[in-house]
């Protein structure tokens, strides 16, 4: 045998591993995309109906709603009244109701380590009573990474929703 065919063999060996790797790797990836948006559709419809029984007590009209989850599978729900100029964040367990006059900033932070790493990545909302913290992410990612950009991203678009629903130019 010459060095040309053991050359081939281990490439045809290494390229069938390969295959069989990505094979393996589809499957099972796909039934943990499906298990993951699963579980994102109970968390959120959980918090929508703790969302509904507080609407219904306090006699609160929400249009708009938009489900959010961290690091740690816990859902974040925001809700929006046009009328009444006010936002609802639903979180497991609590709720929190902010008008347009109590609002004062919602700013995104996060703590950045060595390597280009990011942890706590928070929401601060502040109000004129208090200052709510919404941990988006809890464990350290790379800020490049896919997991890092998309918690940065959704952090970032729930901050500026919360602004722009509550602070109008002319205000």
């Amino acid at each position: 045998m010459s060095i040309t065919a053991i050359i081939q063999y281990i490439i045809l060996l290494l390229l069938i591993a390969l295959t069989l790797f990505n094979l393996y790797n589809f499957t099972v990836g796909k039934r943990r995309r499906k298990s993951a948006h699963t579980d994102y559709k109970r968390t959120i419809a959980l918090l929508e109906q703790d969302a509904l029984a507080v609407v219904k007590k306090e006699k609160l009209r929400f249009e708009t709603q938009i489900g959010y989850i961290n690091d740690q599978n816990q859902g974040i729900l925001l809700t929006f009244d046009k009328e009444g100029e006010m936002v609802g964040i639903f979180l497991t367990g609590e709720h929190h109701i902010i008008r347009f006059d109590e609002f004062i900033s919602a700013t995104r932070h996060y703590t950045e380590r060595e390597n280009k790493r990011i942890t706590a990545i928070v929401v601060d909302v502040e109000t004129t009573t208090s200052v709510l913290t919404i941990t988006f992410g809890s464990r350290t990612y790379r800020a490049s990474s896919y997991l890092g950009k998309f918690i940065l991203s959704d952090s970032e678009e729930f901050a500026s929703r919360i602004t722009d629903h509550l602070r109008r130019p002319g205000r």
